[in-house]
């Protein structure tokens, strides 16, 4: 009776994650992909199987606006995972130097990650507002204004400037956990040899930090490519559709059309194979490197 209690106990305590896990995960993926294989316009009690159509339709008829989708979605993903990391490191390194207020520095810095994204949303449209924003009067000092969210050139770099400035905080904390976890024997080893300054952190800090680095660098990809809330708030997709990434593109083909549920949940299938296939290839070509250095 006691071995078999305790063969059963880790499985009751983790018994409510997984029916959590089923219900708000696994039962709404399995419900998009049935959805995406029929006719569904909102209306439970009429609609009717249509297999692979909607997938058809994105891939024929709808391409250019899809892979215009895609293609912002990768420049958005581009630049947000290399500002973020490469700022990540930099100011681990710096936030784990011998200086006073360094734990002031960390906090600070890790703020943007523990506030709502509608929060930080607000917070910025309002900094780049056309009329009173802090961003334009400091324009008007030079003599000139311009409406930055509004502007298709400008919308996408600043979109990109908030994600990195929302997400550098918790790629920091990353990096500076392994950093404190380098020993300082090794620094030692490496001065001994002349490894110093830029050298040290050439052939030392940087190989040790890889393992950091790949998951950064993963957290990155997928965290970007599936943002939307923030580019809801701060342009919608606009201007001209310039932003308008996979996951805006999707979730705006649910509430922005009328009676294209079926295809928007066929968009969201199209969205997670798309990210699943990068993953794949940025993690292959990570273990590769892996090898290689070992």
């Amino acid at each position: 009776m006691v071995k078999t209690y305790r063969s059963w106990a880790p499985w009751m305590a983790i018994l409510p994650a997984l029916i959590l896990f089923f219900v708000f995960k696994i039962y709404p993926s399995i419900g998009t992909l049935y959805f995406s294989m029929t006719d569904f316009n909102g209306n439970i009690d009429h609609f009717s199987w249509i297999g692979l159509k909607n997938y058809k339709n994105a891939l024929t008829i709808n391409l250019d606006e899809l892979m215009n989708a895609i293609g912002i979605s990768f420049t958005f993903s581009f630049f947000t995972t290399v500002i973020q990391n490469v700022l990540g490191v930099v100011l681990a390194v710096l936030v784990n130097l011998k200086i006073r207020g360094k734990n002031a520095y960390r906090s600070i810095l890790f703020m943007p990650n523990v506030l709502g994204v509608v929060i930080i949303g607000l917070v910025w449209t309002l900094i780049f507002d056309p009329y009173s924003g802090p961003m334009n009067q400091i324009l008007g000092l030079f003599g000139t204004s311009s409406s930055m969210l509004g502007d298709s050139r400008l919308a996408l770099p600043l979109v990109i400037f908030v994600q990195v400035w929302t997400s550098v905080g918790y790629a920091m904390v990353l990096y500076l956990a392994g950093l404190q976890g380098i020993s300082q024997d090794i620094y030692e080893a490496g001065n001994v040899d002349g490894a110093v300054g830029w050298k040290s952190f050439r052939y030392i800090t940087l190989p040790l930090l890889q393992p950091i680095i790949g998951i950064n660098i993963l957290l990155s990809i997928i965290g970007s490519l599936r943002v939307f809330d923030l580019i809801m708030i701060l342009t919608n997709g606009g201007p001209e559709n310039s932003t308008m990434t996979l996951g805006m593109f999707v979730f705006k083909t649910i509430f922005d059309s009328n009676g294209t549920q079926g295809y928007a949940s066929a968009l969201g299938i199209i969205h997670f194979l798309v990210i699943a296939i990068v993953v794949v290839i940025v993690q292959t070509y990570m273990r590769r490197r892996e090898e290689k250095l070992s």
